[in-house]
């Protein structure tokens, strides 16, 4: 999955294939103006396939009562030691990024 600022960073790229296209198209080079701006395309598609799954992971939201138990089986998990496994777990639950997975985990150690 791709965050917003690679996701721009595509369309830019994509932007760039698709003009470059253009260009050689306006030089009568058909054939690779066609490639850059399927190429810009393909592109395009690909970023805005990756940044709707980025938006879909963000929107899970989980109830009063999921968060209590998941705050009790990390609770669990950095008692037994296992504060890197809190970690993942928090990953792949909520969808958060790293640093914040870090930061609750290191909330819920205190």
């Amino acid at each position: 999955m791709l965050k917003l600022e690679a996701w721009i960073l595509w369309l830019i790229g994509a932007i760039c294939f698709i003009i470059a296209g253009i260009m050689k198209i306006i030089k009568k080079e058909y054939f690779s103006g066609i490639s850059f701006i399927i190429l810009g395309g393909t592109y395009i598609t690909f970023s805005i396939i990756n940044h709707k799954g980025i938006n879909k992971i963000r929107k899970n939201t989980l109830s009063d009562e999921e968060l209590k138990n998941m705050d009790n089986e990390l609770r669990e998990l950095i008692t037994e030691g296992e504060r890197i496994k809190a970690i993942k777990k928090y990953r792949i639950v909520t969808g958060a990024g790293l640093i914040e997975a870090k930061e609750y985990v290191d909330s819920l150690s205190k």
